[in-house]
């Protein structure tokens, strides 16, 4: 179950032509995010690829968001919660019939993003549409990194605070629609497909019932058997 740990959130450069174009007169503060993943680490087989999550969903609306992702027919579920208003972020962790909650600071360094640093975002003046949404364009360059050079596109339309506090690139101000990470030694590209303004239930952002709350302590131990 090596792979389970992926389930989080991450990355870049696949084909805008794969998203469906939609058309919005405003800004909007309320819908969803629908993006591909990709692995790019050639060493998985294709049974394990055929088993990781291909999609990533997030949800958003007065500046709280819940991305939930899940992989092995949901044997296994990752889902965070960022509460803007109560300044948390909560992760639910489910494997079989356990349930763990792990809670801590928004500012808070991530359990879940290999650190990178030393990393430099330069923006650049190209414009491009992603799922209709104007986006900016930004060089990422790490050093000292397995890395090459790569692009990043965000947007300005959708309205979420803080949105990649806990990500390496918390400097970017904007909701990130293509961009590349590495997850546990694992390289990923996610790029968005589909963007909605639709109504949200605010019960989307409440932690459910039935989660055991744990530290990071134990978190981490967790997170490093699911890695084996």
């Amino acid at each position: 179950m090596r792979v389970a740990i992926l389930f989080s959130t991450a990355l870049i450069l696949i084909t805008f032509a794969s998203c469906k174009k939609i058309e919005h007169k405003d800004r909007i503060k309320e819908g969803y995010i629908e993006y591909d993943i990709e692995y790019l680490n050639d060493s998985i087989d294709s049974f394990m690829k055929g088993l990781l999550p291909k999609k990533m969903t997030i949800k958003f609306k007065n500046n709280n968001t819940l991305n939930k992702i899940e992989g092995f027919s949901g044997i296994v579920s990752f889902t965070h919660i960022q509460n803007f208003r109560e300044k948390k972020n909560i992760t639910l962790v489910k494997v079989l019939n356990k349930k763990y909650k792990y809670i801590e600071k928004i500012n808070d360094e991530s359990l879940f993003f290999e650190k990178l640093p030393g990393m430099q975002i330069e923006e650049e003046d190209t414009i491009v549409e992603i799922c209709g949404f104007k986006s900016k364009k930004a060089k990422v360059t790490i050093p000292d990194s397995s890395f090459k050079p790569f692009y990043i596109y965000y947007t300005d339309d959708i309205i979420i605070n803080n949105v990649n506090a806990q990500t390496p690139f918390r400097s970017v101000d904007g909701v990130l629609l293509e961009f590349q990470l590495k997850l546990y030694d694992m390289p990923m590209r996610l790029t968005a497909s589909k963007i909605e303004a639709a109504e949200i239930p605010a019960e989307n952002f409440k932690i459910p019932k039935g989660y055991e709350t744990i530290n990071k302590k134990t978190m981490a131990e967790i997170i490093e058997l699911l890695k084996q």
